[in-house]
């Protein structure tokens, strides 16, 4: 079983540029032909369901698993197959029951601790713009508890990113002006389930420099940028609230309803920890992300400018009062300046959409 020559192919696998040196499997259990496993390769842990050769076929073979190793815990009992593979997938597996009444998501990085997709779902049911959570399970590996397996109702619907791309010879307004709606109601039942506390601007400023220097590090052509970004970033002023959030939000995270927007996949950005992912952050940064979004979208197949100051202008009416926009305006450079780290060394033809942005907002 060869399982480090062939999960390097898996779009799940995110250390494609790392030599495998160790793979050590943690947990195992038959499924039919194949093996369930938790396996640590290079002292990180990931889920799996291998065949004899070590390929993970998970895809193929869902209905054999259930709730994996763990104990699941929920009101609802886990979710009857057969399953069906949902959309395309990225850092975990997620697939849509029979019935379409039930959404199953494989974690495959697994990291400890409670996973925010759970956390902050099971805290804020009652909200209207979310998919509600009907269970998850966890399991114990080295005296620390993972989550392996989460399932939630399933809400059928239109992905946010591939409408507004449809509506770029028309308008995106009324869309937009719903997802700030959406927003704002998630930011506040998120408010209300956990605690929030005010710190200085300067403090949210000093760590997005310090993620300046990192993406310098990996993009070093961002180095340009330096002198500016930190100029901006070191200039803010007054208090900001700070809260937990989304985390990673943006058009592709949105289910477009008959009447309104659903928001999805509350892991938080995949690159960063878990445990960073559970700390508290500004909601700023959430709007940030629907604002880069819609400029990409703008920019995808054409130039249409119009239609994106004209949806940003409507997601923000629909969220509502902006505590510090110049916060705001930090936290879109931020994730402008992310954005062209990641198409240099991923999308290298996209990196003008983000990189414009930048120069925009330095300008």
């Amino acid at each position: 079983m060869s399982i480090g020559q062939h999960i390097i192919n898996e779009r799940f696998y995110g250390a494609k540029s790392q030599t495998i040196h160790d793979v050590d499997i943690v947990l195992s259990q038959e499924c039919g032909e194949n093996t369930l496993a938790v396996v640590r390769i290079n002292n990180v842990l990931y889920q799996l369901l291998v065949n004899d050769d070590g390929k993970d076929v998970l895809d193929h073979h869902v209905e054999e698993v259930g709730a994996s190793f763990g104990t699941w815990a929920g009101d609802a009992d886990f979710p009857i197959g057969p399953f069906k593979e949902l959309g395309a997938q990225q850092s975990n597996s997620s697939f849509i029951t029979a019935d379409k009444q039930a959404i199953v998501k494989y974690f495959r990085k697994l990291e400890p601790g409670l996973n925010p997709d759970v956390e902050l779902l099971s805290q804020i049911s009652s909200c209207t713009n979310i998919a509600p959570i009907l269970g998850f399970s966890t399991a114990t590996i080295d005296g620390r508890s993972y989550t392996l397996v989460m399932a939630q109702q399933y809400i059928p619907g239109q992905d946010a990113w591939e409408y507004a791309l449809t509506t770029t010879n028309a308008s995106f307004a009324d869309d937009a002006e719903k997802i700030g709606q959406a927003t704002r109601n998630v930011h506040t039942a998120l408010a209300q389930a956990f605690p929030t506390s005010v710190v200085s601007a300067q403090t949210l400023g000093d760590g997005l420099t310090t993620r300046l220097d990192s993406l310098i590090h990996q993009a070093p052509e961002l180095a340009k940028f330096k002198a500016p970004a930190r100029s901006l970033y070191q200039s803010l002023e007054g208090d900001a609230h700070i809260q937990r959030i989304h985390g990673d939000l943006h058009l592709g995270q949105l289910i477009k309803t008959s009447d309104r927007y659903i928001l999805i996949d509350f892991e938080g950005e995949p690159a960063r920890p878990l445990h960073q992912r559970r700390l508290p952050d500004s909601p700023l940064r959430d709007l940030a992300g629907i604002i880069r979004s819609i400029d990409y979208a703008a920019n995808f197949d054409g130039e249409f400018t119009q239609w994106a100051n004209e949806a940003t202008a409507l997601f923000l009416a629909g969220y509502g009062s902006i505590e510090n926009e110049e916060l705001l305006n930090a936290y879109i450079l931020d994730k402008a300046l992310y954005e062209v780290a990641y198409e240099i060394n991923n999308r290298p033809d996209w990196v003008k959409i983000p990189l414009e942005a930048v120069e925009r907002i330095l300008d």
